[in-house]
């Protein structure tokens, strides 16, 4: 209702005193109103808002300006004008930022200072060329121009007032602040009456400084108030014939177009810089609001939240990083003084990582030592890109935490994977993965790899039981955990196959080694379930690996000469071809010493 009752006194005023030789007016907020209005209200709700508008302006036309014969065409074309500028507004700035975004105003001085108008000209200029001087093209470049500089000075305070900005920033201003913009309102009045009502010096560009200052001070309210109050004054010089209506110009028309292109120049000042600082403030807002967050979320957190510079170093960390650190002072120290000294290279290498994809997250887990206890720790990376130039950055966010648990669960659940349940051994599974490493520098560090297979295992499940053969399995394992070494890694490759690989053995060595296996299983003290007692003998087939190659062909390898210990009788250890040994048989006397 408000709303509709500015309208009409205001374009009443506006046709009133702006329609100089009985033309067009000079500006059209009208416009303003109406598209303001709509924007901010559902589309069911239109139909209504635009046929009292439509009437407001027809009775509005007919009592102050070109009458009632072409009241009802006018105001079509006038609400028709309103609803194009509307829905242009909200088809490519649904996010509503008009007077919030550069973007926003850009859609907005499009829509409604140059598209809406030019669609309203085409009919509008036709209906003023019948009863007005002047052909079709002016009246519309008259229209064109007074609708959308009109529409452009009007929106922004319309828009706050329909949207209820206006009054909840009035609500929440101090007293002080309302003065403040009083101030400037008069400021500016004072001014610009000063350098319209004389006419001998230049001084036009004398209200652009209290107009600017107005809008950086108070924002998109100082921009339009300020831009109202210089366009109010113009045109009263203008109609009066006082100060800028002296013959500055040689015709009045031409008097009309310098003082629409003069206010049109400094809406096209204010209105981006009051955008500007309100979208710099709400980016101020927006990070003061971040800030806290994140203070809160680091004061609580127990996890260390970092902010590193481009070289690497701590510019902020939260308090659970002299925790995590072990260290009291932070600042400006190396990330690198979280982990192991020898892992520095290892960090770095994933700080280089991420500078070189900025925006991605990359994880480095390792273990460190703190208070003679090995932790495991958890670092989240991601460098910072520096808008100004594109590939590079500005530092690193970055997150660490203690993963101790679950880093134990799940290395438990690693070994578990590669453990034999029935003999507690790595399993095929952990010996392959473990031989290929090997391998892979076996041409520097050549290594020994034997293949066990008990003798007649098969027997013994047949006559005594599959109780039995676990039983047998399980001290067999004993047996090579109590030969294992650092150097030596046993392993089950099934039933009862065993490897193992020794390091830093001659062949010989390794040799002895196994024939030390073969005498240990035969020396097991073995009972059935029923108490019969039984015992069992070992064959294996070793090989010196000593060049890279694949770990089915080391298995073939070491699987030749077990063939042949296990043909020859078993209970021996045979050494592949090229080991420069030849079969050993254990003799009875070996047999029984062990």
């Amino acid at each position: 209702m408000l709303l509709g009752l500015a309208f009409f006194a205001i374009t009443s005023l506006t046709i009133a005193m702006t329609r100089f030789g009985g033309a067009l007016a000079l500006v059209w907020p009208g416009t303003a109103i109406l598209a303001a209005l709509l924007v901010t209200l559902p589309r069911a709700q239109w139909g209504p808002i635009i046929w009292s508008f439509a009437a407001l302006s027809a009775v509005a036309t007919s009592l102050f300006g070109f009458g009632p014969n072409l009241a009802l065409q006018l105001a079509a074309i006038n609400v028709f004008e309103g609803y194009v500028i509307a829905r242009l507004l909200l088809a490519l700035r649904p996010q509503r930022d008009w007077l919030e975004s550069v973007d926003g105003l850009i859609v907005l001085i499009v829509a409604g200072g140059i598209v809406g108008p030019a669609l309203a000209a085409i009919p509008g200029g036709f209906v003023v060329a019948w009863v007005s001087p002047g052909s079709w093209l002016s009246h519309t470049a008259n229209w064109v121009a007074g609708h959308g500089l009109g529409t452009l000075l009007g929106f922004p305070i319309a828009y706050m007032a329909a949207s209820g900005a206006l009054s909840k920033d009035y609500a929440a201003a101090s007293l002080p602040v309302v003065m403040e913009c009083i101030g400037h309102a008069l400021v500016i009045g004072a001014v610009t009456t000063l350098v319209f009502l004389q006419a001998d010096l230049p001084l036009l560009f004398l209200p652009i400084v209290p107009l600017l200052f107005a809008a950086f001070r108070q924002g998109r309210i100082g921009a339009s108030i300020g831009l109202i109050t210089i366009a109010g004054i113009a045109i009263a010089s203008l109609s009066t014939g006082l100060g800028f209506a002296s013959p500055i110009l040689n015709t009045f028309g031409d008097k009309v177009l310098f003082l629409q292109f003069y206010l049109a120049i400094l809406l096209l000042l204010a209105l981006p810089v009051s955008v500007a600082l309100k979208h710099r403030r709400l980016l101020f807002v927006a990070v003061e609001e971040k800030r806290a967050l994140k203070g809160l979320i680091s004061d609580h957190s127990d996890d260390a939240l970092l902010n590193l510079d481009a070289e690497g170093r701590i510019r902020f960390a939260s308090p659970a990083s002299e925790r995590l650190s072990g260290q009291a002072e932070l600042t400006d120290q190396p990330l690198t003084m979280f982990f192991d000294p020898l892992d520095e290279a290892v960090v770095l290498a994933t700080l280089a990582e991420s500078a070189s994809e900025p925006g991605l997250t990359h994880v480095l887990e390792r273990p460190v030592l703190r208070d003679d206890e090995q932790i495991w720790l958890e670092a989240r990376i991601r460098a910072v890109p520096l808008a100004e130039t594109p590939g590079a950055i500005s530092g690193y966010a970055v997150t660490i935490r203690d993963v101790t648990t679950s880093k134990n669960a799940e290395l438990r659940a690693l070994q578990e994977a590669d453990t034999d349940a029935l003999t507690g051994l790595p399993n095929r599974r952990a010996f392959l993965r473990h031989l290929e490493a090997h391998l892979d520098y076996s041409a520097d560090r050549p290594f020994n790899f034997a293949i066990i297979d008990l003798d007649h295992f098969k027997s013994v499940n047949d006559t005594h039981g599959h109780d039995a053969g676990d039983m047998v399995l399980r001290h067999v394992a004993a047996a090579m955990r109590r030969l294992s070494a650092p150097e030596r890694f046993f392993a089950r490759l099934g039933g009862d196959e065993f490897a193992f690989i020794a390091e830093r053995l001659e062949l010989d060595e390794a040799a002895v080694l196994c024939e030390e296996l073969c005498s240990a299983v035969a020396a097991l003290d073995l009972a059935a379930p029923d108490g019969t007692a039984f015992s069992l003998t070992a064959s294996v087939g070793l090989a010196g690996i000593g060049a890279p190659c694949s770990a089915s062909l080391a298995l073939q390898t070491a699987d030749g000469p077990l063939y042949a210990a296990k043909s020859g009788g078993g209970n021996r250890v045979e050494i592949a071809t090229g080991g420069n040994r030849g079969p050993r048989r254990r003799s009875d006397s070996e047999t029984q010493a062990a």
